[in-house]
């Protein structure tokens, strides 16, 4: 938490250390270090954090957690040496929890981790205080993170990253949830896991693990393993917990079988609306009443780079860049608006990454798939090939590109008011610079 003193985070490290200063927050990127931050001098791929002493210093740190290995000079800094930086972020996170009691809502999935995770968090506010993850620090090196700059909030909302097995079960570890929500599984990461879709889901199951947990939230139709109350939610089963149809122009939920609710929400998709009653399961569970929620559906916003949606010289854009994996290409390119009179679907797709030796299937997959929801199709990316061919077997016109310049210049020519534009890849593919290069 902010503002505790520097003794009192020394000596949970394990490490004698008298002094009387406060730490204000904590930072692992020396970029973002502010006045009265401790920093975590974390080794990475491309850097050592123990390089950057002096710089944050200069920005105004006040001590370092750095290894016990390094000789260094301080800077000014007070140094806090320990075994291993990583795993001391993560014990001082865990630690940290100790001190105030929150309510922990974990949200993990391969599909609208984050979106969901921005839902529960505006629904929840209604009620309580709340701080949730900031952008997608989700990860064993970020969520900690977020746990140690909160306050004094009653719940914290924090997403759950997976990027290899065991990942979702150190997060827990870290900061056991109290409701656990699993959005979708998908062949995300893949290249990580050899066994497919049911490794995944399987790595994804352990934000149930903890005995802590007394809800599990998920979408109907999967088998879950939890000491906690099992609540499921559907956009096509009847039968599910928490079930959402449409009708002459509003929203309804059941809740077990009963009509309980109607809402008018800002947004149609299908992927976002699962998202919706993933955020509306939590909140009852956080015994939040319905009108309570309700009051709140002017708060849903979308993360950026998430299906956001604007227009620029009548042309509708759909960026959908942040990310990318099969089931979400699936959910873009099927929710995607009409285009108006004459108007024509354009979808830019980049490569999905990751998928190891799932690639080729998935993209040719994906590019079948397209067929019947664009009209052209701009690729970007080596591996996103066969995603190209398999689209143009129907004689539609697509076109493979290695540069996002000559991407962006394609696009200009062909775009015409009235047309919608798809843009959507992996985070490593930056596909929102095509905007740059439009502009």
């Amino acid at each position: 938490m902010r503002n505790l003193s520097l003794q009192a985070i020394a000596q949970a490290l394990g490490v004698v250390l008298d002094s009387d200063l406060q730490v204000a927050g904590y930072q692992i990127d020396s970029r973002l270090v502010q006045a009265g931050d401790l920093f975590f001098a974390l080794k990475g791929e491309k850097t050592d954090g123990h390089r950057h002493l002096k710089e944050v210093r200069a920005k105004g740190a006040v001590a370092a957690v750095v290894s016990k290995s390094y000789e260094g000079p301080a800077f000014g800094l007070v140094l806090v040496p320990v075994e291993d930086v990583a795993e001391s972020l993560r014990e001082l996170a865990k630690w940290s929890l100790s001190l105030k009691e929150a309510q922990i809502i974990g949200i993990t999935g391969s599909v609208g981790k984050t979106t969901t995770k921005e839902f529960v968090a505006a629904l929840l506010e209604g009620k309580f205080r709340v701080y949730k993850t900031p952008g997608s620090y989700n990860t064993k090196l970020t969520l900690p993170m977020t746990v140690l700059n909160r306050t004094d909030e009653e719940v914290l909302v924090l997403e759950m990253g997976m990027s290899e097995p065991g990942d979702i079960a150190r997060l827990v570890e870290i900061a056991p949830p109290d409701i656990a929500v699993l959005t979708k599984v998908a062949l995300a990461h893949a290249a990580f896991f050899p066994g497919g879709i049911e490794e995944i889901a399987k790595g994804k199951m352990e934000i149930f693990s903890h005995p802590k947990t007394r809800a599990a939230i998920f979408p109907f139709g999967m088998s879950v393993e939890t000491k906690g109350q099992k609540v499921n939610f559907s956009l096509e089963e009847r039968s599910a917990d928490y079930f959402l149809s449409f009708a002459e122009g509003r929203f309804y939920v059941d809740e077990r079988g009963v009509r309980a609710y109607q809402f008018d929400l800002p947004f149609r998709e299908s992927h976002l609306l699962h998202n919706f009653l993933a955020a509306v399961a939590v909140a009852r569970q956080m015994k939040m009443e319905w009108d309570e929620i309700n009051k709140q559906i002017g708060q849903l916003k979308l993360p950026k780079m998430r299906f956001e949606q604007f227009e620029r010289d009548g042309v509708h854009f759909v960026n959908d860049a942040y990310n990318a994996n099969p089931e979400s290409m699936r959910a873009a390119l099927s929710n995607l608006p009409q285009p108006k009179e004459e108007g024509k679907r354009i979808a830019v797709l980049g490569t999905m990454r990751e998928l190891g030796s799932f690639s080729e299937e998935s993209h040719r997959e994906i590019g079948h798939f397209a067929q019947k929801y664009a009209d052209h199709l701009l690729v970007l990316g080596e591996e996103a090939k066969p995603l190209c061919e398999a689209f143009s077997e129907v004689k539609k016109p697509a076109e493979h590109f290695m540069s996002h310049k000559k991407l962006a210049q394609r696009l200009a020519e062909l775009m015409r008011p009235g047309d919608v534009v798809l843009i959507k890849g992996s985070r490593g593919m930056e596909l929102e610079k095509i905007f740059e290069f439009l502009a």
